[in-house]
């Protein structure tokens, strides 16, 4: 199992301090995941709002821990961070993992590059007002059947990104995709549903039966939101 090791001084080191706890916090678990997955300290945009925000990621490119890169940021000194024991070891991870996403993406783009009536025109419609997190929880009542054999469509997402979807209990992301199609006009790749459906989860009371259900109806009640929060992060693909 690959640890990410964290130098006994970094608690009061002065970036570490500018950053602040919160900030840090998105730092320690990318940098787990990027060790994980063997991303070479990169750490996507879609990664970071599953892990926080915006604002977290931007405080710690400001303090000097991170980077901005296309697409998401980068580890300031990533090799040091890993371990330079471990250097060669990783760096054979990170291009065949660098390399099977770029072929998972550009395949995917591929598929629905010949879509119609997809664009990222604003909605024309009103959609209905965005719900509080209490009326979007489903009751016992009202929670339907979910077909036990549909599962999350691993051949389009990042591993790091299946393992979050199989942690928030989506078990199909291509539907997650279609829902925030339909409602928002906006085309995302699996990856970016995966982010926009713990996104939504997040928001909710209680613990929900059905996670799947939730998150397609929060999408078809709350458009306006999806379409905002995909737009202001850059996520349509």
């Amino acid at each position: 199992m690959p640890y990410f090791p964290v130098d006994d001084d970094m608690p009061f080191h002065p970036k570490v301090l500018a950053a602040g706890n919160e900030a840090m916090g998105l730092w320690a678990r990318a940098g787990a995941l990027c060790k994980k997955y063997a991303t070479g300290g990169e750490v996507s945009t879609e990664m970071v709002l599953s892990l926080g925000t915006k604002r977290l990621a931007d405080r710690l490119v400001k303090a000097g821990l991170w980077v901005v890169i296309d697409g998401g940021y980068r580890f300031h000194d990533w090799k040091q961070q890993a371990g330079n024991d471990e250097a060669s070891v990783e760096k054979e991870r990170i291009d065949r993992a660098r390399a099977k996403n770029a072929a998972r993406q550009k395949a995917w783009r591929e598929r629905h590059a010949s879509d119609n009536g997809v664009t990222n025109a604003p909605v024309t419609e009103s959609p209905s007002p965005s719900p509080s997190p209490s009326d979007l929880t489903l009751t016992n009542e009202s929670r339907p059947e979910v077909d036990a054999s549909v599962s999350t469509d691993s051949g389009d997402l990042s591993p790091a990104m299946q393992a979050l979807a199989s942690q928030a209990g989506i078990t199909s992301v291509p539907a997650v995709v279609e829902q925030i199609r339909k409602w928002t006009q906006r085309d995302v790749t699996p990856d970016v549903a995966v982010g926009i459906a713990r996104h939504l989860l997040a928001k909710s009371k209680g613990d929900l039966k059905w996670p799947q259900r939730y998150v397609a109806r929060a999408i078809s009640q709350s458009p306006l939101e999806v379409q905002q929060h995909i737009d202001e992060g850059g996520l349509a693909a």
